[in-house]
């Protein structure tokens, strides 16, 4: 076995007891030292019911995707599946692995990332179950009963709730560990939380703190496969995320390739996701798919209930508790919010939802909102946020805004140079056909946001 300097990370058969999954890895560095992994994952309900021939290759899956965890401490190098893959399977880890750990490679200067070797005998693909309890699931022509869907906290997951809500459907509401405003967001919306826990190997963040690689990797794929299982374990037939067609925007091109900070939130991952999941699984599907964060962020501003409980800004989900903050107000997913909501709401309303600061009025932050707004010469930032296009049209949707008419900000030559007309906005509030894998029954409801 040849390997780049000998690093190779490789993923073990994982475990199930009732609710609890094991995910073993053992990592062998390029001095031959062993370490041994065990990522646990506790579900808010057992798959003891669930059938074994659906639960088996799910497994195998979220192992698979929360292998990029431990493999990026042992990059450049391989990830072996000792026990085999099957074909999807090794097509799975072959696109997730270097589209995952794109931003990974970049920041590190890895580009040998993007030929990871995947290593593993071929596998059999396991027979179908023979009663799948979800036959239409994944079909063009499924129709969704109980949907679960995936909250983050932020303004997109409240306006897929809220339009399933209006549509009648059943909604139950899941989480990946619990934090304050997905918990305040289940409040509001007065719906079950069904909250998942991850907990990776403490020995990781030694290997870390003494200097192996580490960035970012594809958590929303973990998520994704944890969110189907508990949809399997809870009975619900649909799985929804609310990733939009801006997540498919990449951040820079590196080597032959498009790095995007959101890659497992964009449509080629729900769609190698789709096509990955064993028959009988409940389906998996992005609701907001098909529209932009500007025309969602129009939607939300409606949704006044919530306005005092989101937030996108990443110091609410600090490990450490006391570290955290609703919004930090410097950062990229704050000054993007503040963006692309500025135009749907009146001036104080936005301020209060900042604790009354005005982003555009420190001069700290002009220089990241240029970088959103795709001013030359710098980078879309590595975060969650919209394309340049539409923040260029909520800049010029801003400039017109009686409350913000003659701001300094909105009129310094570089700033008002990049707004945009309304051609671009009418392209960026078009509805996106084709991009996306939704049913009618969804696709209807997605329409009306």
């Amino acid at each position: 076995m040849t390997t780049t300097g000998g690093r190779i990370l490789q993923c073990l058969p994982p475990r199930l007891d009732g609710a609890r999954i094991e995910l073993p890895y053992l990592g062998v560095a390029s001095d031959g030292v062993r370490t041994s992994f065990v990522e646990t994952v506790e579900l808010p309900g057992p798959l003891d019911g669930a059938d074994p021939a659906v639960v088996e290759p799910l497994l195998r899956l979220l192992s698979l995707a929360a292998s990029l965890s431990y493999a990026k401490a042992y990059a450049p190098g391989a990830i072996e599946v000792p026990d085999g893959l099957t074909a999807q399977e090794r097509a799975f880890l072959a696109e997730l692995t270097p589209n995952g750990l794109g931003e990974f490679a970049y920041v590190n200067d890895l580009p040998e990332v993007f030929s990871t070797p995947i290593l593993g005998p071929d596998r059999a693909a396991p027979a179908a179950p023979a009663a799948p309890s979800s036959p239409d699931a994944g079909s063009a022509s499924h129709r969704p009963g109980r949907v679960l869907v995936a909250v983050g906290g932020g303004k997109d997951s409240i306006v897929s709730i809220e339009a399933l809500l209006g549509a009648g459907l059943d909604v139950g509401l899941f989480s990946v560990n619990a934090y304050a405003p997905i918990e305040a967001t289940a409040q509001v919306a007065e719906r079950p939380l069904h909250t998942a826990r991850r907990r990776l190997d403490p020995e990781l963040f030694r290997l870390n703190a003494e200097g192996a690689p580490n960035g970012h990797v594809p958590v929303t794929a973990v998520n994704s496969l944890v969110a189907v299982l508990t949809a399997l374990a809870l009975g619900f037939d649909t799985v929804v995320f609310s990733n939009e067609a801006s997540s498919s925007y990449g951040n820079v091109a590196w080597h032959g390739r498009v790095v995007n900070h959101q890659w497992s939130k964009g449509l080629a991952f729900e769609r190698l996701l789709r096509a990955s999941l064993p028959t009988g699984a409940p389906d998996y599907v992005s609701l907001l798919r098909p529209l932009t964060e500007l025309r969602i962020a129009r939607r939300f501003a409606e949704h006044r209930a919530y306005h005092g409980v989101f937030t996108s800004c990443n110091r609410a989900f600090k490990l450490q508790e006391s570290e955290r903050t609703s919004w930090c107000g410097d950062c990229p997913k704050c000054r993007f919010v503040f963006l692309c909501l500025g135009p749907f709401l009146p001036r104080e309303e936005l301020l209060a939802i900042f604790s009354g600061r005005d982003l555009f009025a420190d001069p700290a932050q002009r220089e990241g909102f240029l970088e959103l707004l795709g001013a030359e010469g710098l980078l879309k930032p590595f975060e969650c946020v919209g394309e340049p296009d539409e923040c260029r049209v909520a800049l010029g949707l801003l400039r017109a805004h009686p409350d913000w008419t003659g701001h300094p900000f909105l009129e310094r030559p570089e700033v008002a140079t990049l707004a945009a007309g309304a051609d671009e906005a009418e392209r960026v509030f078009a509805f996106h056909e084709d991009e996306h894998c939704l049913g009618p029954a969804l696709e209807a409801i997605a329409r009306a946001v």
